[in-house]
């Protein structure tokens, strides 16, 4: 299994959907919170910067729980609480709910956006480390809808259940 989630229409989660630069996201800033909203999967993404502190058991999501503050003009972002199930990246790279990421936004200019992102997941990697991007921003237009089939083109070829998945109870 690569960690194909994409192909089964599942998000890739923090941080792989901000990594993908060639996939728009839009950034909006309300009193208490920043939203993210990313066009592939269509997924959103909740900040809280009202000065709450991480919950103490979290339940583990794709997207993690996010607290944020500003130092200056970056925004600085941590977040945990992440589910196994998604990936870094777009390779495929795995992570575990023992992951922790700091992200540190910084608008340069109009149309670019500079994103650190330091990984530490001691599940999974033997140190923490930093991956630096430079995102170009299209702050004049709208993110669209994005969405998915599951590759229904090509099902016969994916295995019949993704590593790690697991039923819904209803």
């Amino acid at each position: 299994e690569s960690g194909n989630n994409p192909a089964r229409c599942l998000p890739l989660g923090v941080p792989g959907s901000d990594l993908l630069n060639y996939a728009p996201f839009k950034i909006i800033q309300a009193p208490g919170e920043i939203v993210i909203l990313y066009e592939v999967d269509n997924q959103h993404r909740q900040i809280y910067t009202d000065g709450r502190k991480f919950p103490v058991d979290p339940q583990p999501m794709w997207l993690g729980y996010s607290v944020g503050h500003w130092e200056g003009d970056t925004l600085v972002v941590d977040s945990t609480g992440f589910n196994e199930l998604g990936r870094l990246d777009g390779f495929g790279h795995p992570r575990s709910e023992a992951l922790r990421i700091q992200e540190r936004f910084h608008r340069r200019d109009f149309g670019h956006i500079d994103l650190e992102v330091t990984v530490d997941d001691p599940k999974m990697y033997l140190k923490p480390f930093t991956v630096r991007v430079t995102e170009v921003l299209i702050p004049d237009s709208d993110v669209l809808e994005n969405i998915c089939n599951e590759n229904e083109k090509d099902r016969a070829h994916l295995p019949s259940k993704p590593e790690g998945y697991q039923e819904r109870k209803r």
